[in-house]
């Protein structure tokens, strides 16, 4: 026989008898494994392409899928949904599948299961699936799963949520079911949540309806509504809105939660650019009240971040009317410690900031209240001047109950003509010395 070398050369080879007997029995070996290397594969070929005809198996599934792709509620499948379809999850939780039922009563069943589900987890992730692929053609139902379904403070809770989503699919009719006297769930703080619904898909739509509100405290919290979820994408026009709310707690709790948003997406100078923008000259609105709550907030935002930044705040507005005591107090509370070291801060502030003193009378009165032998050690200890005229009342109201006589001590030492003499007259003998 002949083989081929390296240099392609032919060269013989023989064998002897018993050796090509070798040979032909290897050949025939390899042979049968060829064989049945290829039956194998047809065998597995003819498997795998019974299975890509069967109508309910890959090909539908890719059919089924580019359906949902296409279509917007198979966007909002949750990912919640997805967990829950697996292992112990979906046995627990029934044979939700992740996918949308356009079944007419559908999502109101699985809405009255999720509600009722005794696992807060899966509850919680089965109620909010519902909630985001809600649509106008099951909005009715799940509505009446919510009537008719449990009364409590938790359930209460996920109304408020679903009113939120109803709100970003029709924020009118979800806003007058919430506060029509005849709905089965009637409740001012669910119309609340479907206005910040309306607000995130309409927001021009949203305050055109805020502005027609004719109930002031109705309005000021769906104003509140609004600009909250403005915060997230037009923190400028947030700000703008704010001050058109009129001075309420709405307006209060607003602007807290709009230095939040400031401190998180500008810092310390955004909240400071915040107070140092505002026109405290407008009458519209009590426009000098919304400025002095603004700069309690930034001062206590600065405060406790960094007390120093605070002390300059102060310094560079001392004569401004919207630094009062308690933006002064808010901001010792957050830059000192103890009692005794937010006293301190206090008096480091010059005599100008017309709400020291107050601020220090109103820390001192908690003081005392905490510790009423190291507060008269404190006093003692200071080189006495207009701006203790309040702690010293205080303290003498306070001495007078076991000691009138140094009670009337202390009181003497006041600088202000009118506190002095009011404290007097309170602590005179047919007086008990309370301050009231």
């Amino acid at each position: 026989m002949w083989f081929v070398n390296s240099d392609g050369l032919r060269i013989a080879f023989f064998c002897t008898e018993d050796e090509n007997d070798n040979v032909m029995d290897i050949k025939k070996g390899k042979l049968v494994m060829l064989n049945m290397i290829w039956a194998a594969a047809v065998l597995v070929a003819f498997i795998l392409g019974g299975q890509g005809e069967d109508p309910d198996g890959a090909r539908s599934g890719s059919k089924a899928g580019a359906k949902a792709g296409a279509g917007h509620s198979g966007s909002l499948v949750s990912a919640l949904d997805r967990s829950l379809s697996s292992g112990k999850g979906s046995a627990a939780g029934g044979k939700s599948s992740g996918k949308v039922d356009s079944r007419p009563g559908t999502a109101g069943r699985r809405m009255v299961s999720a509600l009722s589900d005794p696992d807060p987890l899966r509850r919680n992730a089965r109620i909010a699936e519902l909630l985001i692929n809600l649509n106008a053609g099951n909005v009715a139902e799940v509505l009446a799963a919510f009537e008719n379904g449990p009364k409590s403070e938790e359930a209460n809770r996920h109304f408020r949520d679903f009113m939120y989503a109803w709100g970003r699919l029709a924020g009118e009719d979800a806003i007058a079911y919430a506060f029509d006297s005849e709905s089965a769930r009637r409740d001012s703080r669910a119309g609340t949540s479907a206005m910040s619904g309306w607000a995130t898909r309409d927001p021009e739509g949203a305050k055109e309806y805020v502005a027609g509100v004719k109930d002031s405290g109705t309005r000021q919290w769906m104003h509140y509504a609004v600009m909250r979820e403005m915060l997230q994408n037009d923190l400028d026009g947030a700000i703008a809105y704010s001050e058109k709310n009129e001075k309420s707690r709405a307006r209060g709790v607003q602007m807290d939660q709009l230095a939040t948003a400031l401190l998180e997406q500008r810092g310390i100078n955004g909240i400071t650019d915040w107070v140092n923008g505002i026109d405290h000259s407008i009458e519209e609105n009590d426009m000098l009240s919304y400025k002095r709550y603004a700069a309690g907030i930034a001062l206590d935002r600065m405060a406790g971040d960094d007390p120093d930044a605070a002390m300059q705040f102060i310094l560079d507005n001392s004569e401004q009317p919207f630094i009062t005591s308690d933006g002064l107090e808010r901001a010792a509370r957050r830059a000192a410690g103890p009692i005794n070291e937010e006293l301190e801060w206090l008096t480091q502030l010059p005599a100008e900031v017309s709400g020291q003193r107050h601020a220090i009378g109103e820390r001192f009165e908690d003081y005392i209240r905490e510790d009423f032998a190291a507060a008269g050690q404190w006093l003692a200890s200071r080189e006495l001047g207009p701006a203790y005229d309040e702690a010293i009342q205080d303290y003498a109201f306070s001495a007078a109950r076991d000691n009138r006589e140094a009670a009337i001590a202390w009181a003497e030492r006041i600088t202000d003509a009118e506190i002095k003499a009011d404290t007097l007259r309170r602590l005179a003998p047919r007086d008990q010395g309370s301050k009231g």
